[in-house]
């Protein structure tokens, strides 16, 4: 990363930590946040307010001290390399028995995720308007700042990750992210809110223009606020949104979805694309990767990494063939040359957007009576390749 010259990266490992420290000290105790808190399989979810509680067990205290450990560790070497880390923000959500401790607290429940059942999904989450909002977010980053150090301004929060607002009318949107922002500057007051944009693509039936308008101009400050365009090469926000209406965005490349194994790219919007902002945004700051697994595609990580020292798009052609060289060698290789190039025009150059990423194998999904081939999306068993013409 360091190499790539990438000088922001998440860092929330050890999260848990925190979280039970925080809610020991409001006085919940040991068995209500136990069902609060997934099991490491699944803790990704749960910060984002899908799911809670495990089906498992509870967290080993071992594991959740180890990890953060392990957090320490890793926020040492990234000051090393000069890399920012960018920390969990408290996002609102909070084990079912609060109301225990703070009787008159305003909450609301998140709807069920993904056919979750209601015991293991519907998050409760504290609106944050509510003071204890505030007060639980101080203490969560204090707790923060305590064990790391001051190392940060960046702070990741989304609130809505597959989960709609509790109401699309336009003045509670903006009365919801004016008062996050409010509670995260009062915390730190350099505070950054780090936010991903993929609620606006993957509920874009809900996140209308106006919403979306009206839900960014609840911070005041556009410097204040930092959006990951999450999936900018097969389905940009920041054409529909006018470069998110000023907000610092970032391109991002997603690229694929739960560690899928397929060969799989999109050259053209990856390089061409992505100048198309650099040229149209002036609110574009960066460029970032958002894979969710990174093996067996590097080339198209390292091609957007490449891109971004580019002031025009990279020649796919010459790129590739320098990429195998510095692979491979020199010596011996006309044949890999001539495979990448056979791969370069097909397998990775998808431009059909009904399949938006690394393909799934039918190995890997619950048998259907419907059939497992064909699908679209972005966990596609349909095959994406357009034959080259070479023999």
């Amino acid at each position: 990363m360091a190499l790539r010259a990438i000088n922001l990266a998440l860092a929330w490992i050890g999260v848990e930590k925190i979280f039970i420290e925080v809610f020991t000290e409001i006085g919940l105790n040991a068995d209500e946040i136990n069902s609060f808190i997934s099991g490491p399989a699944f803790l990704a979810w749960n910060h984002f307010g899908n799911i809670q509680g495990s089906w498992g067990g509870s967290m080993p205290q071992s594991w959740v001290d180890s990890q953060s450990d392990l957090q320490l560790k890793i926020l040492d070497r990234m000051e090393e390399l000069g890399i920012t880390p960018i920390l969990p923000a408290f996002p609102g959500f909070v084990p079912r028995n609060i109301s225990r401790v703070f009787p008159d607290i305003s909450l609301s429940t998140s709807p069920l995720w993904s056919n979750f059942p209601t015991e293991l999904s519907g998050d409760t989450y504290i609106n944050p308007f509510d003071p204890r909002f505030a007060q639980l977010q101080k203490l969560f980053i204090s707790k923060q700042q305590e064990l790391y150090g001051n190392v940060t301004n960046f702070w990741t929060l989304d609130q809505f990750n597959e989960n709609q607002p509790l109401s699309g009318d336009l003045g509670y949107l903006q009365n919801v992210s004016h008062n996050t922002w409010t509670a995260l500057k009062a915390a730190d007051p350099d505070a950054v809110w780090v936010m991903q944009a993929w609620l606006f693509s993957s509920d874009s039936a809900f996140w209308s223009n106006d919403r979306i308008e009206s839900f960014l101009g609840g911070i005041p400050v556009n410097s204040d606020m930092l959006l990951l365009d999450l999936f900018a090469e097969s389905a940009p926000q920041w054409l529909r949104t006018n470069s998110f209406y000023g907000k610092p965005w970032i391109w991002c490349e997603l690229h694929d979805y739960g560690g899928n194994m397929g060969l799989y790219g999109q050259i053209e919007n990856v390089t061409i694309n992505s100048m198309d902002a650099v040229r149209n945004s002036s609110s574009l700051v960066g460029f970032g990767l958002t894979m969710e697994g990174q093996e067996g595609n590097e080339i198209m990580y390292d091609l957007l990494l490449d891109q971004a020292w580019s002031p025009k798009p990279i020649d796919t052609e010459t790129y590739f063939h320098d990429w195998v060289s510095a692979r491979y060698g020199t010596k011996n290789v006309k044949s890999l040359y001539t495979g990448w190039e056979l791969l370069r025009p097909t397998v990775f150059n998808n431009t059909n957007l009904t399949i938006t990423a690394v393909p799934k194998s039918i190995l890997e999904l619950v048998p259907s009576i419907s059939g497992l081939l064909g699908r679209t999306g972005h966990h596609p068993t349909t095959i994406h390749l357009q034959p080259s013409g070479h023999g």
